[in-house]
């Protein structure tokens, strides 16, 4: 997706441009499974060693599975760079980031990512999943929804992580489905007819639809996802290789644990976060 030779026009190499470390760790966590589990030779046979563990998911181990992540100008960087560092880790498994113009695109906080690809230009996905952000502006506009709409409706899988779940309901795709979004605007979901549920992952219709919370949930939506499609092995492998063990130094990131002063702050920065609906620019 990336090209290590070409930098941003302020001279910056964008986020996604040297994936050598990446591959490198890629490639060894692939060799050290097959040592581990023994028998299969991963790199030979790259689904070989997870089907021996006898732990298959919804997919056959040699059933490819091509990820789309559609990203747009202001989404939030971790929503997504979570779940691709899992989604890349799996076997038999290609990741692809699709904007609605292609090239180079502006997240939350001035971050540029790309190279994307244009997502009229992508046929079909196996499994799209749509991040969210703090303005929601650019995906509720009908160019991007038109194109979300024409591959959730043709993909086996449609999966969004934080308010990237308000995006996809505005398509209308999750009317009547239960759906995961960010504490402050889950409720905002049934206005497009969408089922609010304030869980960290939810799924409807066994998985054809499933969604994580709030930001850093879509590292434990990525991981359940992975559970689903590719098995229980697979995705604690993977969970282990990126030492995924999370141990927060405050117990404050959920209005359930808050303390109340806290939960005040953001009520006035975002006025209706604790009851679940905030609002956020472009939503309508």
């Amino acid at each position: 997706m990336t090209d290590n030779s070409e930098n941003n026009a302020s001279g910056q190499r964008p986020i996604g441009a040297d994936r050598s470390r990446r591959d490198v760790l890629k490639l060894g966590s692939l060799a050290t499974l097959g040592a581990i589990l023994g028998g299969g030779t991963l790199l030979g046979h790259p689904t070989s060693a997870f089907a021996q563990a006898g732990n298959e998911g919804m997919l056959s181990p040699t059933d490819p599975l091509d990820i789309v992540i559609a990203v747009y100008p202001g989404g939030t960087l971790l929503d997504f760079a979570g779940p691709s560092e899992i989604f890349h880790r799996l076997p038999n498994t290609n990741v692809r980031y699709a904007s609605l113009d292609g090239g180079y695109v502006p997240l939350e906080f001035g971050v540029m990512y790309g190279k994307t690809e244009r997502l009229a230009d992508v046929e079909k996905a196996g499994l799209i999943l749509v991040p969210g952000g703090s303005n929601l502006t650019a995906p509720m506009q009908p160019a991007y929804q038109a194109q979300i709409r024409r591959l959730a409706e043709r993909a086996d899988h449609v999966t969004s992580v934080c308010n990237g779940s308000l995006v996809l309901a505005a398509t209308g795709i999750l009317k009547g489905k239960r759906s995961a979004c960010h504490w402050a605007f889950v409720n905002k979901l049934s206005e497009y007819g969408a089922i609010p549920v304030p869980d960290r992952f939810v799924e409807d219709d066994n998985g054809r639809f499933m969604s994580g919370g709030g930001v850093t949930a879509g590292i434990d939506f990525a991981l359940r996802v992975a559970a689903k499609l590719r098995g229980q092995q697979a995705a604690e492998f993977t969970q282990l290789v990126i030492e995924y063990d999370p141990a927060p130094p405050f117990h404050s990131g959920h209005p359930r644990d808050a303390r109340p002063e806290l939960i005040a702050m953001v009520d006035q920065k975002l006025p209706g976060a604790s009851r679940g609906l905030a609002r956020i620019p472009g939503v309508r």
